[in-house]
C-alpha cells in the first residue's frame, strides 16, 4: 500500500462515516459550542486515555478498546476510536487516533453547513483563548489548511487545524492535539505549506526533509586527511544542529553498540519540519562517531536518503549487512571521494506498516563499527 497524508488517510476513514446533512436547522452561534469542546480538551485535567475523550461535550463515542489497525496513519497513530458530534444544528464525524493506551489527535469532520474559520477564531477569541497562526498555505489566498497554537488562562498547550479545501474543493474539518509542537508535515506537503504568516511575511517553505538530512549527512564527512574533529570544530560545522551548550562530557555509550567513547555531546535539529537527535561520541580531544535519530512518528516508506547522498559526489558501497529481521534493516555502508575521508556510515530502519523510523551512526574515521557475529557480506543470504 502506497503511503498516503494524513488529510488522505483520514478522509477516508472520515469520509465512509458522515451522516447525512441536517435539514434548514440554523445555530445562532455554533462556533461558541465548539470552543467548548476545543476548551474541555485543553483543559489541565484531561486525561490522554482513550476514555477520557468521552468528557468532550456532544460527541458519542463507539464503545471501547479502540480498533487497531493493520497500518498506522501517518501521525503515528495504530488505534482509533470512531463517534458523532452534534453541535448546533450541524452533525459531524469524530475521530481520535493514538497508540494502545493514549489519544494523541482528535479529527472532527463537518459535513453540513460550515462553521466557518473566521467565526471560529472570533468565538475562541471570545472565550478567552490566545490563538496564534503558526503554519499556513504557502501561497496566499490557496487555502487548504491553517494550524493554530493555542494557549489561555487555565488552559494547557494545544494546536488546532483548521482545513477549508479538500483537493480543490469546500470543506471543513478540524484537529486537536496537545502540546505546542505542530504536527508533522507529509513529505508532499512540505512545498505548501510555510511556518511565516505573519502579514506581509514571505511565506518561506522548508527544505524537502530528504533532501535536508542528505545534507545533514554530507556536511558532517570529514575533508581528506581527516579523521575527526576536535570538539570546538565539531559544533562549528554548519549543520543547523542546536549542540548542548555545555559542551562533551563524560557519557556510559555502552548501550549504543558497546561504544567505548568516554566523551559525548547532545543536539537537536529540525529538517523540513521533522525532528532529530543527534549525539557525537569520542575521546577528549576529538569527536569520532555521530548518531542521527528521527524523532516524531516516522515517514512514509520510499525515500532514498543515501541515493541523495551519492548525488552530492559521494560514492556509497554496500559493506556488509545487519541481522535478518522481519521489522528492520541494519546495513554498513562506505562513503568515500577524492576530496573526502572514507567514512562508515550504519543506515537503520524500523518498520511499521507504510512507516518507517530512520537512524544513523557515521563514523567519522573510517572504521567498521562493532561487529555482529549475525552481520552478512554483500551478496551473501540476501545482503544486497
Amino acid at each position: 500500500m502506497q503511503a498516503r497524508s494524513i488529510g488522505t488517510a483520514l478522509g477516508v476513514l472520515l469520509g465512509s462515516l458522515l451522516l447525512a446533512p441536517p435539514g434548514s436547522a440554523q445555530a445562532k452561534a455554533p462556533a461558541a459550542q465548539l470552543v467548548e469542546l476545543v476548551k474541555a480538551y485543553l483543559a489541565p485535567d484531561f486525561s490522554t486515555g482513550w476514555d477520557a475523550v468521552e468528557a468532550l461535550p456532544g460527541v458519542k463515542w463507539a464503545a471501547l478498546p479502540p480498533r487497531s489497525l493493520e497500518n498506522c496513519l501517518p501521525d503515528g497513530g495504530c488505534f482509533v476510536r470512531q463517534g458523532t458530534a452534534a453541535i448546533e444544528g450541524r452533525n459531524l464525524v469524530a475521530v481520535a487516533t493514538g497508540a494502545r493506551t493514549i489519544v494523541s489527535y482528535v479529527y472532527l469532520r463537518n459535513g453540513s453547513a460550515p462553521f466557518g474559520e473566521a467565526a471560529v477564531l472570533e468565538a475562541l477569541g471570545a472565550a478567552g483563548v490566545t490563538v496564534e497562526l503558526a503554519r499556513c498555505p504557502a501561497k496566499t489566498g490557496a487555502g487548504g489548511t491553517n494550524w493554530y497554537r493555542l494557549a489561555g488562562s487555565g488552559l494547557s498547550a494545544g494546536v488546532l487545524s483548521i482545513q477549508t479545501r479538500c483537493n480543490g474543493r469546500a470543506c471543513e474539518g478540524f484537529a486537536l492535539s496537545h502540546g505546542d509542537q505542530l504536527p508533522q508535515l507529509q513529505p508532499q506537503q512540505v512545498s505548501l505549506y510555510s511556518e511565516q504568516c505573519a502579514p506581509g511575511a514571505e511565506r518561506t517553505t522548508a527544505a524537502n526533509p530528504v533532501d535536508a538530512l542528505a545534507d545533514l549527512l554530507h556536511g558532517f564527512v570529514p575533508a581528506s586527511g581527516v579523521k575527526g574533529y576536535d570538539w570546538k570544530a565539531l559544533v562549528a560545522l554548519p549543520t543547523g544542529v542546536q549542540w548542548d551548550t555545555a559542551g562533551p562530557k563524560r557519557w556510559d555509550l555502552t548501550t549504543l553498540r558497546g561504544d567505548p567513547n568516554p566523551m559525548a555531546v547532545s543536539g537537536t535539529v529540525t529538517l523540513g519540519g521533522r525532528p532529530f537527535s543527534v549525539l557525537a561520541s569520542g575521546d577528549a580531544g576529538t569527536a569520532k562517531v555521530v548518531y542521527i535519530e528521527e524523532g516524531g512518528t516516522g515517514h512514509p516508506r520510499g525515500e532514498h536518503v543515501l541515493g541523495i547522498v551519492y548525488r552530492k559526489g559521494l560514492t556509497i558501497a554496500l559493506a556488509k549487512c545487519g541481522p535478518v529481521y522481519s521489522s528492520s534493516t541494519n546495513n554498513w555502508y562506505r562513503m568515500t571521494s577524492a576530496k573526502t575521508q572514507t567514512v562508515m556510515i550504519r543506515q537503520s530502519i524500523v518498520y511499521d506498516g507504510d512507516i518507517v523510523h530512520e537512524s544513523y551512526e557515521l563514523r567519522l574515521d573510517g572504521s567498521p563499527g562493532k561487529a555482529d557475529p549475525r552481520d552478512r557480506a554483500p551478496g551473501v543470504n540476501g545482503c544486497q
